[in-house]
């Protein structure tokens, strides 16, 4: 889970707020909020990933659903809100279902800082406080099949890449080929960034977990390789990580 910062609301929310509310009011089995012009700045902002597994969307048969951080049956006004309005997969979705964020609070990654609640071991999520807990309860971040063992393994599969490439680079023997070898390292750490999948997981497992990154940055930086874009980069990664 990352922090999302909310879009402007659509000029076609607005003028059709006040009718869609309504016609959930006196029918709650309307689907209003399945709108487009909803969906799909949601899906921008989020980068086209669930707002808490942070899984892609709309790919594999992981379909976008519009969640409701307020349940729409307990807090009906709020049915078309925007801000209360979030991109999920089904498996979130579903398992977060009518839990009461008003009397249970849960990271609201458009509200809350994530890592000010939550923290990541070995691709695990804990709590750093209640509302952490609540939320590893709420939604189903943890789930091991659908989540855990995919960002571990991409996780793994970054590592290996980021350590064949220093290693390729090590044994470049031409300038350019250096500079294919540093432009591929930099795009492989680009990939644990927020507009990928499981970003918070695998940028917190790179930085933090993976015992080999002091030492892989050490001998960029010794080997006068670490630029402003490598620094930019991780400066990037350190601010979505979630670090115990």
């Amino acid at each position: 889970m990352i922090k999302l910062t909310l879009p402007p609301k659509p000029d076609e929310l607005t003028q059709n707020e006040t009718a869609l509310r309504e016609q959930f009011l006196a029918d709650r089995s309307k689907t209003v909020w399945k709108q487009k012009y909803i969906s799909e700045p949601l899906l921008q902002m989020s980068h086209d990933k669930c707002a808490y597994s942070e899984v892609r969307l709309n790919e594999e048969s992981k379909y976008m659903e519009v969640e409701h951080f307020r349940h729409k049956d307990a807090y009906p006004e709020d049915v078309v809100t925007w801000g209360n309005l979030l991109p999920s997969c089904k498996t979130c979705n579903t398992a977060k279902g009518e839990w009461d964020v008003e009397a249970d609070p849960i990271v609201n990654p458009l509200i809350d800082t994530p890592s000010e609640h939550l923290y990541l071991r070995a691709c695990r999520f804990y709590g750093r406080d209640q509302k952490g807990w609540n939320t590893v309860d709420a939604v189903a971040i943890n789930n091991v099949d659908q989540f855990m063992l995919p960002r571990f393994r991409e996780a793994n599969h970054i590592v290996d890449s980021l350590s064949k490439g220093l290693e390729s680079l090590k044994e470049a023997d031409t300038s350019r080929k250096k500079h294919v070898r540093i432009r591929m390292i930099k795009d492989t750490l680009k990939k644990c960034g927020p507009e990928y999948p499981y970003s918070a997981c695998i940028s917190t497992y790179v930085l933090y977990e993976w015992k080999g990154y002091a030492g892989f940055r050490a001998w960029l930086v010794d080997n006068g390789y670490w630029d402003d874009e490598f620094a930019e980069i991780e400066t990037l990664l350190q601010s979505i990580a979630l670090p115990e």
